[in-house]
């Protein structure tokens, strides 16, 4: 296969976003065309160019607008993240809904009959220019929890006869917190729906557990309007008490990981007391495993009990909430590692379906692996420094990574995913398979081969 051929089906992708956006323009009012034409040049950019460095998307928008360099389509490009009024928001959460719209429910990960909707907020750390240089630092930045992976030498080494890496340091630094909801389809691969940025020293946001519930709010509400239900699946950082009695008692099934040091009061007592000494007098009901992503899988066996949960915001004694929840955890056969505990409003009666709500929490992996493919995007390399503009950014972000999504698992694109295949078999960059990452790879190796071919088809 030559590259002068390669991606001949390309029209098929502005060709889904076209049908999309019509589809939305009979339902809603959209803005004005300029600025669709803007924010379709943006996506496309974003797309090809695998990036959110303004200049890079620039040397893609330069040749479908009246400018000569790609510092001038950056600049261009800043002006309407920055100052544009454009709906962004409503325009994207349209896009993300019509794009669910067209998967088969063979595509989807389902369990009872419903849908597993996954939320996770993920931390950007930002340097700023500092508060000497005026208007240069960015807007709203906040403290967050940032990772840093440092190797040490260590006696004997890792499987495979490496190093074994130290426990990442977790420190705080400036930056942001990105709050992120989606489906889980098949392959494990992730469809986002909803989103929302936060920071602490935002004048108007004060609440991260409020911005959480929020971006919950609207992916549920997507759900609701496709006609589907959804089982929610959260990490750590969301198992709080007032979260889970608020969906256990509004009938939603979830599945989220705990810390075992809360008070609970078992369904047979009337007072309470800690979680993790009551599920020790807990009998085991049988070996399971648990899936751990890029880690190791664990063999390990179960146990669940019955307890009730209560908070109280106010402190008095008649504001008391209440919910009655499942919680499972699975002990590892490996002492010196730490259990699972998962809280869950789904039936745990049986062993096969313990392993089952270990499943759909271990599936939860799934937006992780979305994260690892936007960071290589640019998702938390952003340059723009107004609020305005990064959450805009991140938005059009979302909905490029959700096109390629559906063009990897649509049925009407498989001559795009064949060609694709072959284009970098012959570059000898496609792996064991061919994931989003590789797909929006081939599409940009075909965009450097074939500007014109790929604008006149994206024109809408």
């Amino acid at each position: 296969m030559h590259s002068t051929v390669a991606l001949r089906e390309r029209a098929c992708v502005s060709a889904l976003l076209t049908q999309v956006l019509h589809t939305i323009k009979r339902e809603h009012r959209l803005p004005d065309r300029r600025n669709m034409r803007t924010w379709r040049q943006l996506l496309l950019a974003i797309l090809v160019q695998r990036s959110t460095r303004l200049i890079r998307l620039g040397q893609v928008v330069m040749s479908q607008r009246r400018t000569r360099t790609a510092k001038a389509a950056a600049m261009a490009l800043t002006s309407f993240l920055t100052t544009s009024h454009f709906p962004m928001r409503p325009v994207a959460l349209h896009v993300l809904e019509q794009l669910l719209r067209h998967l088969a429910p063979q595509h989807l990960v389902t369990y009872r009959g419903k849908v597993l909707l996954v939320i996770d907020p993920t931390e950007y750390a930002k340097r700023s220019r500092g508060r000497g240089k005026k208007n240069r630092q960015m807007q709203y930045i906040g403290r967050v929890r940032h990772t840093t992976q440092r190797r040490r030498k260590r006696k004997g080494k890792g499987r495979g006869g490496k190093e074994a890496a130290s426990p990442a340091p977790v420190r705080t630094t400036y930056g942001y917190v990105d709050i992120w909801t989606g489906i889980v389809l098949r392959g494990k691969r992730f469809l986002p729906l909803a989103r929302a940025l936060f920071s602490s020293q935002h004048p108007a946001l004060r609440s991260q557990n409020r911005t959480e519930e929020g971006v919950l709010g609207q992916a549920l509400a997507v759900l609701r309007r496709v006609g589907l239900e959804a089982i929610i699946v959260g990490d750590r950082g969301l198992g709080r008490k007032e979260l889970i009695i608020r969906l256990a008692r509004a009938s939603y099934d979830l599945v989220f990981r705990i810390d075992p040091d809360i008070t609970v009061i078992p369904a047979a007592e009337t007072e309470g007391r800690l979680l993790d000494a009551h599920l020790e007098t807990r009998p085991f009901l049988g070996e399971a495993t648990w899936e751990r992503g890029e880690q190791d899988t664990l063999s390990g066996r179960v146990r669940t009990a019955r307890v009730r949960l209560q908070f109280s915001r106010s402190g008095r004694k008649g504001d008391v909430q209440e919910a009655t929840v499942m919680v499972v955890q699975f002990v590892p056969e490996d002492e010196h590692l730490d259990p699972l505990t998962l809280v869950t409003t789904l039936p745990v009666e049986t062993l096969s379906q313990v392993r089952a709500v270990l499943r759909i929490y271990s599936l939860r992996w799934t937006i992780e692996t979305a994260f690892e493919t936007m960071h290589a995007w640019g998702q938390d390399a952003f340059m723009v420094r107004a609020w305005r503009a990064i959450d805009r950014l991140l938005w059009t972000l979302a909905c490029s990574y959700a096109l390629v999504v559906l063009l990897l698992v649509l049925r009407s694109m498989h001559s795009l995913r064949r060609q694709a295949t072959a284009l970098l078999k012959e570059r000898a960059v496609l792996g064991r398979r061919l994931t989003v990452g590789k797909l929006a790879e081939a599409i940009g190796l075909d965009y450097l081969h074939h500007r014109r071919a790929w604008i006149t088809a994206w024109s809408p």
